[in-house]
């Protein structure tokens, strides 16, 4: 069984309060090292990726853009 990454128990702190978002970024020590994802979470995240991409992928063109890009090629095939 998968273990959700998103829920908002992933986000809270040791005393149960959820964490309030710094106002500024801190900056990062240029010797620090960079952190990364644990194997199974980065795993997760490239295949919802790929599969919300894929699917988007599928979906047809809306006729008005198609409409503008045959409008831009008369234009530039006209100069």
């Amino acid at each position: 069984m998968q273990h959700r990454l998103d829920t908002p128990e992933d986000c809270k702190q040791s005393d149960g309060n959820v964490p309030d978002a710094p106002g500024q970024p801190e900056i990062a020590d240029a010797s620090a090292p960079v952190p990364q994802l644990p194997g199974f979470a980065a795993q997760l995240i490239g295949q919802r990726m790929r599969s919300m991409y894929e699917t988007i992928a599928q979906e047809p063109v809306p006729d008005d853009l198609l409409e503008l890009v045959r409008k831009l090629e008369a234009k530039e095939q006209s100069k």
